[in-house]
């Protein structure tokens, strides 16, 4: 029986993989063309494909495991098999910057807890256990290299205009009481961030097979939860002579929940921007805002099943952070975490099983009508 299920879901994940279009559907014109090329991937494909990741980096994505491996393993061999016409793909090694991670830890720690709270308050003592452990991690793995991917199509109208997508792979699990850092545990990743990168695998296969106006980078990225690095170092690594027009991050896109939700409402998501009134963010998030307005200008209107909030909060839990630092337009789209958050975040219980797919569906063709109008200019 386990032999015949694994040979079903085999098969069907080769099949999954074949995004065939026909000459009409590759010439994208009008709004109604944008919604069929996002229903070509299925529900089907995106819970076979995100089981599929899981299942060869299990237990754990931890930088330096053997799971972490193949996970690398994995997101290569995809995006070669996904080469094509003004394709490239770029493995990007690089020597993270452990220190970097871990005085920001400590600066963070300094800034938002020191001086608010005395030694003695619980809060101080978990805050405190966090950052030291959070560094004693960095410690630990500071001889692994990381390793970022990047799918690269160029435009043929204008090349030197870049869009970049983005998303991290590995994982690493904290005490939900103590946040304390746990290397040893199992760390499976689904909702964080294998719904992301799943996401942009899918992607690549759809964006495959059309002809760009505009150059895209989807990039996967590497130690990103020990101090956001890989992007750090991709940023750092930016091309000077092309227009980066903007970042987009996609993570946690799979957790939806009514009950536990403090609204109770279905589909409910968040993008999250800078915060126009911190003086630092000031003119950063009026960029950010007029991004984000241009990729959800389109599913705003024409889509439903889901919504994403614009939240400007300069939220700093991600990848998107290092692109505010070099004031590249960022939004992180991802689920709720003001009235929905996963509460398997970072634990061993962050299972597929726990998934809504069919949000998770959902935003995949909400965000991908957005993504392909703006690759397209359907909305200047």
């Amino acid at each position: 029986m386990k032999k015949i299920f694994f040979w079903m879901m085999l098969s069907a994940s080769v099949f999954s993989q074949a995004i065939e279009l026909k000459a009409n559907e590759k010439k994208i014109k009008y709004i109604s063309n944008l919604k069929t090329l996002s229903e070509k991937v299925t529900q089907a494909d995106l819970d076979l494909e995100l089981k599929s990741f899981l299942k060869a980096s299990r237990p754990s994505r931890l930088i330096g495991s053997p799971g972490h491996s193949a996970a690398r393993d994995y997101i290569r061999n995809f995006l070669l098999k996904n080469k094509g016409s003004n394709i490239q793909v770029f493995e990007q090694e690089f020597q993270p910057d452990y220190f970097s991670a871990a005085k920001m830890y400590q600066s963070d720690f300094e800034r938002e807890i020191v001086g608010k709270f005395s030694p003695q308050d619980p809060n101080y003592k978990k805050w405190k256990g966090f950052t030291l452990s959070m560094i004693k991690g960095l410690e630990q793995v500071k001889h692994v290299k990381g390793m970022n991917f990047i799918w690269e199509k160029k435009g043929t109208v204008n090349p030197e205009q870049v869009i970049i997508l983005g998303a991290n792979y590995d994982t690493i699990n904290n005490d939900p009481k103590t946040l304390q850092l746990d290397l040893k545990s199992k760390m499976p990743g689904a909702d964080n961030n294998a719904t992301g990168v799943v996401f942009l695998l899918k992607l690549v296969e759809l964006l495959k097979e059309l002809d760009l106006p505009k150059t895209i980078k989807i990039v996967f990225f590497d130690v990103e939860e020990l101090g956001f690095l890989g992007s750090k170092n991709f940023v750092e690594n930016l091309d000077s002579s092309s227009k980066n027009l903007g970042y987009i991050n996609l993570v946690m896109l799979g957790h939806d929940t009514k009950n536990q939700d403090q609204n109770q409402k279905i589909g409910n998501f968040k993008a999250y921007i800078r915060n126009p009134s911190i003086e630092a963010d000031k003119i950063g998030a009026e960029k950010d805002l007029e991004w984000v307005n241009k990729i959800l200008a389109i599913p705003q209107k024409n889509s439903s099943g889901v919504n994403f909030e614009i939240t400007a909060n300069s939220m700093n839990s991600s990848s998107h952070i290092r692109f505010w630092e070099k004031n590249i337009p960022a939004v992180c789209f991802t689920q709720n975490w003001d009235t929905d958050f996963n509460p398997r975040y970072h634990t061993s219980n962050d299972f597929s099983e726990t998934l809504n797919m069919s949000t998770y569906h959902q935003t995949f063709k909400y965000l991908t009508v957005g993504f392909l109008g703006l690759l397209f200019d359907i909305v200047k």
